[in-house]
Parts: C-alpha cells; sequence; structure tokens
C-alpha cells in the first residue's frame, strides 16, 4: 500500500508480529526455567550470615525479577497485537476485502 509518498508492506508488519509472539514464548519459557531454579535453589543459600540475609532478601528479589518478566512479556503481547490491528487497517483504507 502507498500513500503519498508512504509505503506499507503488510507481510513486514505480520512478520514483526509474528517474531514480537516468537519472542513472548521464549522469554515466557525463560521465565519458567528461573522460577523452577529459584523453587529448587531456595532453601541451599548456606547456613551462615550472608546465606541467611540473602534468604531475607530473596522474596524482594524475586518479585522485582518476576514482574520485569510479566511487564515484558505482556509488551510484547501488546505490540503484536497493535502490529495486527495497523495491518488490518491499512488494508482496510486500500479496500482490501481480506482485513477482515
Amino acid at each position: 500500500m502507498t500513500f503519498d509518498g508512504m509505503h506499507v508492506e503488510y507481510s513486514a508488519l505480520e512478520a514483526s508480529a509474528s517474531s514480537a509472539e516468537d519472542q513472548q514464548t521464549r522469554i515466557a519459557r525463560a521465565r519458567d526455567i528461573l522460577r523452577a531454579a529459584f523453587d529448587r535453589d531456595r532453601r541451599t543459600l548456606g547456613d551462615d550470615q550472608y546465606g541467611a540475609e540473602l534468604e531475607n532478601q530473596l522474596p524482594e528479589i524475586e518479585n522485582e525479577i518476576f514482574d520485569a518478566f510479566h511487564a515484558y512479556i505482556h509488551a510484547l503481547g501488546e505490540g503484536a497485537d497493535r502490529l495486527r490491528v495497523s495491518v488490518r487497517n491499512y488494508k482496510l483504507a486500500d479496500g482490501d476485502s481480506s482485513a477482515g
């Protein structure tokens, strides 16, 4: 589609949306692996003062890490959705009946 010097490649937008979804899946998998590691190793911090201090701080550290994962995964999904909406809107503006 071309508008007064602007050219839109639907396939590029769709590929970017798919790429964001693929990345979302990979990041969610990494999050799950990290969660399992935290769950598995939480009580192996040692019986000294350093282990005890880290054990006290660990819940807040975990919350911050997994909140960041959640926000990033959510942003990737929103980005993919917005790209697909853009494709649909450009197709509608172009009179493409496949815009559905």
